[in-house]
């Protein structure tokens, strides 16, 4: 037994002996370069008399040296040797990073970029706002081009790559972060995680605590079924100074929004392997049915209400609505304002379920950059960042410890904002239903018009049967010809 623990203790001291070796040849390089006693456009010594001088291997020489090429003080010259082509912390590495512009508002992300480039002066980020439509075609587009090296990733966009194995970077799994945000950026085929989480939210119910008040109501809780949650918005809606005020409200064709419906009534979407969709059609009519109904009692004209997920928060800021469904992403729009709300699970129809939305980073795998990359992902989930987040957004960290932490907030949270850890098992993803994120678009099409009654139920059922039928029939015809 003493003989294999001095083994081991031996075996790890090697290894922290070789590591030192290592970065003291790299600092030792990168220190003579930055002091310019090698100058731009001479060439380092060569390997051979690098691992004499360090002790190492040219092995080992080499793996040091790569560094030195992310960071962009040197080039390899092909049978020639090691070229110096830059001097100069700031303009070392440039790392281009492509994310989705709500991240600005959701995490204070350019005050994070900011932060990042303090802590690693050789690396200078330049961000990429990036479309959110057609989402998966700009990126494979960008990195195809080798103009992105980071990008952010959300859970739908990240299912619309069939094969995440061919373009990103395999991430360690992050034993701090939750663990069910890492499973979900996992490819079951590879085995493998390639998004690192960084903020999710699942969806709940808004209020306003003043409006339940003044009219001596009871404040919605994790009883509330979707009944109750029309029984109360009844009571809520009238005349304000000529103005129309609305108990509930949610954009109905939001894809984050309409889903949790089914969802919550157990509608799944089953497939045959002659193309056929099977799925409960009752079950599907009576869950859009809510919706329906929540609009028509209360006297809403939807299509003229709403454009987007954003414009019930400004309703609910203006106070002309006193409940909607929103996520925590959606709560930072009211950083600004004084308002004081607070936040329910969301009501149910069969069996309480709500949609998770998860926002990740993932490396381009053909990154050059891949040193500087690593750093900046690794740096996203840091405590410093994660704790960030916490104390100047209501997004909720990816980090467990930093998500369930109180206290030194910069802005205001409304009493049950720690509900996320409650309803947990109440999560579900969109794939859960058994449809790709895109079929889910072609839906929201027939939805539009069966809910503007244009489209008769048996109808809406047919259509949605044959997009779905259609669409499984066309993929496999792809992968046959693959």
């Amino acid at each position: 037994m003493f003989g294999k623990e001095y083994a081991a203790m031996s075996e790890k001291t090697n290894r922290e002996e070789f590591q030192a070796k290592l970065e003291h040849m790299i600092s030792t390089l990168r220190n003579q370069i930055m002091n310019e006693e090698i100058k731009v456009g001479e060439y380092l010594p060569s390997e051979q008399s690098l691992a004499h001088r360090f002790d190492l291997s040219k092995n080992s020489v080499r793996k040091g040296l790569e560094t030195l090429v992310s960071e962009g003080l040197i080039v390899k010259k092909s049978r020639v040797g090691n070229l110096v082509v830059s001097n100069k912390p700031y303009d070392q590495v440039i790392l281009r990073v492509g994310y989705y512009p709500s991240l600005l508002r959701e995490a204070k992300f350019s005050e994070i970029v900011k932060q990042f480039e303090q802590g690693h002066p050789n690396i200078k980020v330049q961000t990429i706002p990036l479309p959110y439509t057609q989402y998966h075609r700009t990126v494979l587009d960008f990195f195809k081009n080798d103009m992105i090296d980071v990008v952010s990733v959300n859970y739908n966009d990240f299912c619309e790559f069939p094969n995440p194995g061919e373009i990103f970077e395999p991430v360690e799994q992050d034993e701090n972060i939750y663990p069910f945000l890492q499973e979900a950026f996992r490819s079951p085929e590879e085995g493998k995680s390639f998004v690192r989480p960084f903020i999710f939210s699942p969806i709940v119910l808004c209020y306003n605590p003043k409006h339940f008040q003044d009219n001596r109501m009871p404040l919605p809780d994790s009883s509330w079924r979707w009944a109750d949650a029309l029984k109360a918005a009844k009571q809520l809606t009238e005349e304000r100074a000529g103005e129309r005020h609305f108990g509930v409200y949610f954009h109905p064709l939001s894809l984050n929004r309409w889903p949790i419906f089914l969802l919550q009534n157990h509608v799944y979407f089953k497939r045959d392997e002659n193309g056929g969709v099977s799925f409960d059609g009752e079950k599907l009519t009576e869950s859009v049915n809510i919706i329906r109904q929540l609009f028509i009692e209360q006297d809403i004209l939807q299509t003229f209400l709403s454009d987007n997920d954003r414009d019930a928060e400004k309703l609910f800021v203006q106070e002309k609505v006193s409940m909607i469904v929103s996520s925590y992403f959606s709560l930072n729009e009211f950083i600004e304002t004084d308002l004081r709300y607070d936040i329910a699970p969301l009501p149910y129809l069969s069996e309480p379920q709500t949609l998770l939305l998860i926002i990740g980073f993932a490396v381009n795998k053909h990154s050059r950059k891949f040193g500087a990359a690593k750093k900046f992902i690794d740096f996203l989930g840091s405590p410093a960042v994660q704790g960030y987040i916490r104390r100047n957004t209501l997004s909720i960290p990816a980090v467990k410890t930093e998500a369930e932490k109180s206290g030194d907030e910069a802005v205001y949270k409304p009493s049950r904002f720690h509900l996320f850890r409650e309803i947990i098992p109440t999560y579900r993803l969109y794939s859960h239903l058994g449809v790709t994120y895109e079929e889910l678009g072609e839906m929201n099409n027939e939805l539009r018009l069966y809910l503007s009654g244009m489209l008769p139920e048996e109808f809406f059922v047919q259509r949605v049967r044959s997009i779905l039928t259609r669409r499984m029939k066309s993929n496999k015809m792809r992968k046959g010809a693959n």
